[in-house]
């Protein structure tokens, strides 16, 4: 096995990991909620406050960069780059 595949598979891994931990973590701040009257509804078709919305895509980002998932996935792929150089 030559530096070549081994920077391939590790890039290769790290890219599948990176996408898994983003759908992961992005699957809690999609989809459905639940109103105050206890009945669900679509976020698509709720109309919301600008600042709220805001301020929950402030929080998915930090949740992002607070996974070491992410940072690991991020150092695989800069390694995997830096090999083939």
């Amino acid at each position: 096995m030559t530096l070549a595949q081994i920077s391939d598979y590790l890039f290769l891994g790290s890219l599948g990991l990176l996408i898994v931990t983003l759908f992961v973590k992005g699957r809690g701040m999609l989809g459905y909620m639940v109103d105050e009257s206890g009945a669900t509804t679509d976020l698509q078709l709720k109309e919301h406050n600008h600042l709220e919305v805001t301020k929950n895509q402030d929080t998915f980002v930090r949740t992002i960069f607070k996974s070491y998932f992410v940072w690991i996935s991020i150092i695989g792929m800069i390694t995997a780059i830096l090999i083939t150089l």
